[in-house]
């Protein structure tokens, strides 16, 4: 087979397995408040038992990069899926807000493994094609959560969240592993052993080269926990702070992943025409000022109608996903493209970074609501979105060849 051929069927199984990762999510967040609810679980008590996945993450992102050197990332994206799926079922078996904790601890470790795995493949294939590929591999994980999480919602009334997990999880096992078989074998993974222009993993990576890193995980860390807070609270603020009932209090996350999927194939065409920091920069802009400006809304008309409140809120996630949508993978593009560190390392580094501030902004939000008012939890979001776009200059190629790795 010629190497056109491997990265044209790599191209396919990365996109199809952004999209089968995304179904188990999109089952789960619109079930959120329902589990909540019935473990009787404040604000405060439910924001720090997820944000207990940003300490898993930290952990699944200190291993990942070792796993894929020893292993391949294509074996422990497929392996460690299976263990992710399991995780994410369990959210509707806790019996107590102590083991909604570990279920996320869990379900964050072993997620962050597949996504170093696949993200590593996607820069891979970025980078040999020569074109901008990322979003639209993501824009395919959109596609998975949005689907599924639109057939959450509709069948919240009709079934457990323990069964819309159940047949979420079979159908995306299935999926998966069919999909991720023309994965790049592991000859085409960043191999320092095999490579005398990268660094060698006994090698400590120099100290600008991670104030670089460290600084593009901050700027992605202030995009995803936007991003995060829809998963998290987007359901739980519609049904216990706006009244509205279960099942049309997950719309305004499915408008969110709506939103998201249009931006995210849409994307690579305006990055190759205007350059990706003044894509990514603009749309944060509007995305933070959309998404307040209808927050606020929503919170101003609380006494109005629930349809009324359902548009509101949907306009305002579909303004916070135009601004997210790309953030994700842009910066993970800028950390893996740096010459001569292996970009499962470089994707380590700040994946490491992210979990740890991920998960006290978490637990931030979850006082900040237990103490004042979920939405102006909410609203801080909104005000990091606006800070990370204002950070886009790192994603500028030259800041990456600037801090290459010289051998």
């Amino acid at each position: 087979m010629t190497e056109s051929a491997v990265y044209s069927d790599a191209q396919r199984a990365i996109k199809y397995g952004f999209l089968f990762m995304g179904i188990p999510i999109g089952m789960l967040i619109p079930r959120l408040a329902e589990i909540k609810l019935g473990l009787h679980a404040g604000d405060s008590s439910y924001g720090t038992a997820i944000a207990l996945g940003g300490l898993g993450a930290l952990s699944g992102n200190y291993l990942g990069a070792r796993l894929v050197h020893h292993f391949g990332s294509k074996p422990i994206a497929r392996a460690a899926f299976i263990f992710f799926l399991l995780a994410n079922i369990s959210n509707a078996l806790v019996p107590s807000v102590t083991w909604l904790a570990f279920a996320a601890f869990s379900g964050g470790a072993i997620y962050s493994l597949i996504n170093i795995a696949m993200n590593s493949q996607g820069t891979l294939v970025e980078q040999a094609i020569g074109r901008s590929f990322m979003p639209k591999g993501h824009g395919f994980w959109s596609i998975g959560t949005l689907v599924a999480a639109f057939i959450s919602s509709l069948a919240a009334p009709h079934i457990t969240p323990l069964t819309a997990l159940l047949v979420g999880g079979t159908v995306s096992l299935i999926g998966f592993e069919v999909v991720t078989r023309t994965l790049l074998p592991m000859a085409y993974d960043d191999r320092p052993h095999d490579d005398p222009t990268q660094l060698p993993r006994t090698e400590k990576v120099p100290r600008a080269t991670l104030r670089f890193l460290f600084v593009i995980a901050v700027a992605q860390w202030l995009g995803m926990l936007a991003e995060i807070s829809v998963g998290d609270w987007s359901s739980v603020l519609l049904h216990e702070f706006f009244a509205i009932s279960i099942g049309p209090n997950g719309y305004a996350f499915t408008a969110f992943m709506l939103v998201q999927l249009v931006s995210r194939l849409t994307a690579p065409k305006l990055i190759d025409k205007h350059g990706l920091p003044t894509v990514i920069k603009r749309m944060g802009y509007i995305g933070a000022a959309g998404f307040l400006t209808f927050l606020f809304a929503a919170f101003h008309f609380r006494d109005s109608s629930h349809s009324t409140i359902v548009i509101l809120c949907c306009i305002a996630y579909g303004f916070m996903a135009l601004g997210v949508a790309n953030m994700p993978p842009a910066f993970v593009s800028a950390a893996a493209r740096i010459p001569g560190l292996p970009s499962a390392r470089a994707l380590m580094i700040t994946g490491v970074t992210l979990a740890i501030l991920n998960m006290i902004g978490r637990v931030t939000l979850g006082f900040i609501a237990q103490a004042f008012t979920l939405p102006l939890a909410l609203s801080l979001t909104g005000i990091a979105l606006i800070i990370a776009a204002t950070m886009t200059k790192v994603l500028d190629p030259k800041r990456a060849k600037d801090h290459a790795i010289r051998r």
